[in-house]
Formats: C-alpha cells, sequence, structure tokens
C-alpha cells in the first residue's frame, strides 16, 4: 500500500510587481494557514517517508512554517523539477523518488497537483470529493491511499482520499 500526501503552497505575496515568480514569499496569511497545516498534520500523525519540495520560496516557506507544529524526520529533497510541474512530470518524479519510499509528501504548485489529486481520489467522502473536484485551494493537504506497492501503478490501482484539508474546510476522517 502507498500514500501520497499533496500539498499546494500557503498564500504568497504580490506586494512587488516585479519580483520574479520563484521568489515569491508567503505573506502573513500564508505563514498562518502553514502552521495550522502543521498542528493538524502533527495531530493525524502524518508521517511521510520523503518530502519532495519546490524550490519556489513560497513552497520552501510553507514546509518551514508547517515544520513549527509538525514533527516529522523525513529527508527533504528541493525538487527543482516540481516548480510549476506538470501531471506527468510529478508522476515521474514519484516513480523516481517513490522505490524505497511507501509514502511521499510533495509541496508545489497547481493545476499539477490539483489535477493528479482529482486522477487518484476514486473513492472516499462525497464531501471531499466534491470539494476536490471544485478547488485546491492554497494551503490545502490531500492524503490519497493506493492499493499497490509500485508508484508506476498509482493511476490504475484503487486509491482512496483518506484527508482533504484546506484552511476553510477541515479535514473528514
Amino acid at each position: 500500500m502507498l500514500t501520497l500526501s499533496m500539498i499546494r503552497h500557503a498564500k504568497s505575496s504580490w506586494d512587488d510587481p516585479s519580483q520574479r515568480d520563484i521568489d515569491r514569499p508567503l505573506n502573513a496569511r500564508g505563514k498562518k494557514q502553514s502552521r495550522q497545516l502543521g498542528t493538524f498534520m502533527e495531530e493525524q500523525q502524518i508521517a511521510p517517508d520523503r518530502i519532495l519540495c519546490s524550490p519556489a520560496k513560497r513552497a520552501r516557506q510553507t514546509l518551514k512554517q508547517i515544520g513549527k507544529n509538525w514533527q516529522c524526520d523525513a529527508e527533504t529533497v528541493i525538487e527543482n523539477r516540481l516548480y510549476l510541474a506538470s501531471v506527468n512530470t510529478i508522476r515521474s518524479l514519484l516513480e523516481e523518488y517513490g522505490k524505497a519510499h511507501p509514502h511521499l509528501l510533495i509541496i508545489g504548485h497547481n493545476p499539477g497537483l490539483h489535477m493528479l489529486a482529482q486522477k487518484l481520489a476514486i473513492r472516499g467522502t462525497e464531501t471531499d470529493l466534491d470539494l476536490l473536484r471544485e478547488k485546491y485551494p492554497t494551503a490545502t493537504l490531500c492524503t490519497i491511499r493506493v492499493k499497490t506497492d509500485c508508484w508506476k501503478k498509482i493511476g490504475k490501482a484503487g486509491s482512496k482520499l483518506i484527508y482533504l484539508a484546506t484552511p476553510r474546510q477541515p479535514a473528514s476522517r
């Protein structure tokens, strides 16, 4: 059984229009959202084997803020290919990194994360599945459990949405 957790970075700042997209930091709301998400992850004992994080400043800061309320020993890899990654890129990374890691956590961006979550989340509560179909807001955590032991087969194996936690919607259990 494999588990994939995906977090869309928290709310970022648009205060400096001349700033490169990859360099945009979190705003105050994003920092607060991330810390709240960290509390949830600690309470649910979410424990990935490896964390793959986009190099974007807002993604790295999201992880840092989550870590203020969440204890995790997993190795973190800043993965350049996650910056604005497509579904296919994310799936390739899962296959590459997942060989020895049954629970991966990705911190990245839409639309890639949202599209992958929609493709994989076959079963779950109707409320969560409906919300997932609608949107994947900033600071959202999606955890999907897949009935396979091979990351290559995740699109073909049965899967269940375990958690969908958004800043405004507490996760179902």
